[in-house]
């Protein structure tokens, strides 16, 4: 065969070597002149003062409001941050997002008519918004005052744009309350005493913290909402999410049959490798090759999770079961935590909290022993669509567990893909939108060429930064083609025909363990996700609904190459502010033909949940320099000191058009891939 013996090249990066790169662009044109952006804000800040005099004095803690101010679209990288001003002023910056707005004015010719753009939260006190309205008239241009030009709009934070959507089937809610800039206990404090002054109930001792938020369940009247919002360290208020649900509905099967398991020790028995779920029945068929894991919180198991535990760990220990075979040789030991209990679904008002709770307790004792899982597969998780505002408390505590790259996660997308789409109910579901695992979603087939998104599996796009989401899609079975795993619903060792993204992601796990156990510890986290998002072939379907495209699960082929192709692996760490020159390896002697350069490239940043619309805290600015001796000459006759450049990973060549990405947004992305 062709690919037999083409593997591809490791250690790419002991061909990079450092170089200096000096900081380019200069001062943009604003799209308004100071005199009227002083005039604007003299107007908004009017507004705002007059709306933060209608707040009780019980819902300002040190008398703290809230404003919100919109950047213009041109004004939204990190180095225009507008930190300056507002130390100025006496404000701090404790979050954001992003919002799609139409500018009054560019300030550039050419320009769409809409664009991406971010929102920050500001908070201070009423004097200082009130002092800054006082003094704005005699502020002159200069190198603080100047960012007055790059704002769009400034307004008071209202009750309104915090409350989500409650339910309307009754008054009586448990609500999920977000905190922001709660570092000062008092201010938690404050919030309790003012929720039960309205006749709402905090659950102080359920409250959890997360990097500057804080979750707190409250019971209220859904009337009493918007006062309660009112509470100025108030980020979102939202009803308390319920768990998904584990199967997409009719998408299980009645088919049955007895098979064949392997008598094979695991391939690589070093490999620590977990699964979080519902648990394994008594006497089950997987027990010479899972370790069953019980924490003590635990109330009384369910047949129905417990059956999808079993249906979980069979799908990454063989994958897919075929009738006619023995099952494939298990490829490593695995650790099956029960999280789920005869609580979740049932109306338990904080298995929201209780499950991931379990979860994150299992990984930091690993992490504490020092022996951190390498895979861990999540196939559950609050049943509502990724929020482009905020971030959940899921997503943001494994990202931040799982950032550095040290544990390969995969994660299910969710099936709700059937649900309205306008409304958005459709997307992804937390935790799937994290930025540090590969979120999972299912196709209606394995390895045929012709094949398309299951109807169920969720669709994209993520939050920006992670906008392309799902990751990718694998088998995941459906009502024509069902996945086959092993059941106790039969006597003996028997199989069942199920569907869902909960078997799609373990099956996806299941092909980066088996990269690992043949290529051993050099080949990181990292390099696997790269690898196998860079195998990836969408077709012609679109990233919104297959993310970087159906994954190949064929270890084999993902390993080697044809024999016009070359596959070379860079692994390392890049500091800030540093720059690496990485070749793109070529044989000797000259090319003939066309030449077609594939590059994926993988991060594993640290996350800031306060601010969702710069969610990861690292990025990368990559240069393309296709010819060495090529170099740019300027207007006045210099030379650059390196050669030009060409663009490469951009929204165009990425393949990614249909999403808006705010300007330079793809620097922050987890995942960049192009051709």
């Amino acid at each position: 065969m062709a690919r037999e013996n083409n593997f591809l090249l490791g250690y790419g990066e002991r061909l990079t070597a450092p170089v200096t790169i000096k900081s380019g662009g200069g001062d943009k044109n604003p799209p308004y002149d100071f005199d009227t952006a002083k005039a604007q804000m003299s107007t908004w800040l009017k507004a705002a003062n007059n709306q933060f005099q209608t707040l009780p004095s019980e819902a300002c803690p040190n008398d703290q409001v809230t404003a919100v101010i919109t950047l213009h679209p041109r004004y939204v990288s990190k180095s225009e941050f507008p930190s300056d001003l507002l130390n100025s002023v006496g404000l701090r910056a404790v979050g954001g997002r992003t919002k799609k707005i139409k500018p009054r004015e560019w300030g550039i010719t050419k320009h769409p008519e809409e664009a991406i753009t971010d929102e920050l939260l500001v908070m201070g006190s009423r004097k200082a918004f009130s002092s800054w309205s006082g003094n704005l008239s005699s502020w002159v241009f200069s190198n603080v005052s100047k960012h007055l030009t790059h704002f769009e709009e400034l307004s008071a934070f209202s009750s309104e744009q915090k409350i989500k959507a409650l339910p309307d089937t009754t008054n009586d809610l448990v609500l999920e309350v977000v905190l922001h800039d709660t570092e000062n206990p008092a201010i938690i404090e404050q919030f309790m005493d003012y929720a039960t002054k309205l006749g709402a109930r905090a659950i102080f001792q359920r409250a959890k913290q997360t990097k500057g938020l804080t979750f707190i369940p409250v019971y209220a009247d859904k009337n009493i909402a918007k006062k309660l919002a009112m509470f100025s360290f108030i980020r979102v208020v939202r009803a308390m999410p319920t768990m998904r649900p584990l199967h997409p509905g009719p998408t299980r099967s009645n088919q049955y049959y007895q098979v064949n398991l392997p008598n094979e020790v695991v391939l690589d028995p070093s490999l620590r490798v977990v699964i979080f779920d519902g648990g394994l029945p008594q006497n089950n068929p997987v027990t010479p090759w899972v370790n069953y894991i019980e924490p003590v919180s635990l109330a009384n198991p369910v047949p129905e999770l417990m059956e999808h535990g079993l249906n979980v760990t069979s799908a990454l220990l063989f994958g897919p079961l075929n009738i006619q075979n023995t099952a494939s040789r298990p490829l490593c030991h695995i650790d099956h935590v029960r999280v789920l209990d005869d609580q979740t679904g049932t109306g338990g008002d904080f298995e929201y909290y209780d499950v991931l709770d379990r979860l994150l307790e299992v990984l930091d004792s690993a992490r504490k022993a020092n022996q951190p899982y390498d895979f861990m597969n999540v196939s559950l998780g609050p049943d509502i669509p990724v929020d482009d505002d905020d971030v959940t408390r899921w997503t943001s505590d494994l990202d931040t567990r799982l950032s550095g790259g040290i544990t390969f996660a995969t994660v299910a997308a969710g099936n709700a893909g059937q649900r309205d789409s306008i409304s958005g109910l459709n997307r992804v579901q937390p935790p799937s939108d994290a930025v540090n695992v590969l979120c999972i979603g299912s196709c209606d087939n394995d390895r045929s060429p012709i094949w398309k998104r299951a109807a169920y599996s969720c669709i994209g796009p993520g939050r920006r930064p992670g906008v392309v989401k799902p990751d990718g899609v694998v088998f995941g079975g459906d009502n024509n083609n069902p996945f086959f795993v092993l059941t106790s619903r039969t006597g003996g060792v028997g199989a069942a025909g199920v569907a869902g993204t909960s078997f799609a992601a373990p099956y996806a796990l299941r092909t980066a363990v088996a990269i690992k156990a043949q290529l051993g510890d050099d080949f990181g986290a990292m390099a696997l996700r790269a690898l196998l998002l860079h195998r990836a072939d969408r077709g012609t379907h679109s990233s919104v609904e297959v993310g970087w495209g159906r994954l190949e699960t064929d270890y084999d082929r993902l390993i080697t190459c044809d024999d016009d192709e070359a596959l070379v692996i860079f692994q390392g760490q890049l500091p800030v502010k540093e720059h690496l020159r990485a070749p793109v390896p070529l044989p000797d002697g000259d090319l003939t033909g066309f030449v077609t350069i594939d590059a994926t490239l993988v991060i594993s940043p640290e996350v800031d949940p306060s601010f969702p619309n710069a969610y990861t805290r690292a990025g990368l600015e990559i240069a393309f320099r296709p010819n060495a001796d090529k170099f740019k000459t300027y207007d006045d006759g210099k030379v650059s000191a390196h050669a030009a450049t060409k663009s490469f990973f951009n929204a165009k060549n990425m393949k990614i058009s249909e999403f808006e990405l705010r300007e330079e947004g793809h620097k922050w992305e987890p995942c960049l891939k192009a051709s």
